[in-house]
């Protein structure tokens, strides 16, 4: 079920922040119009993050051979700390060589703790 509603959402995500960005500012939808606006860019990035940690997890299935699959909440999991990373950079609004080393260390220490505890 949660294998459809993904890709959807994704796709709904993703004609939703494209018409805000053509069609509205940020003074004419406010502060919840903003919200909406994140949240559907981080709903494009965890669809288009959970594809990828997919894919990745099939190459390393295949070249190790074992045959261990990691958990499909475990990729939820992946793909929510890989989608996070990008809107911390949109909301900081500065991209100086210490925020992008700030954010790619709390996105390394969230898939860190996602590998050793979940």
């Amino acid at each position: 079920m949660r294998g459809r509603i993904i890709p959807f959402l994704g796709i709904v995500s993703l004609f939703g922040a494209l018409l805000m960005l053509n069609y509205t500012t940020p003074k004419d939808v406010g502060v919840f119009g903003v919200l909406v606006f994140f949240t559907m860019i981080f709903m494009v990035l965890f669809w288009t993050f959970f594809e990828i940690v997919k894919i990745f997890q099939r190459i390393l299935k295949d070249k190790n051979g074992r045959g261990r699959e990691i958990s499909e909440n475990k990729t939820y999991m992946y793909a929510m700390v890989l989608a996070f990373g990008p809107i911390i950079l949109l909301v900081a609004r500065t991209t100086n060589i210490l925020t992008l080393l700030m954010v790619g260390i709390f996105v390394f220490l969230g898939c860190f703790l996602i590998h050793k505890r979940a």
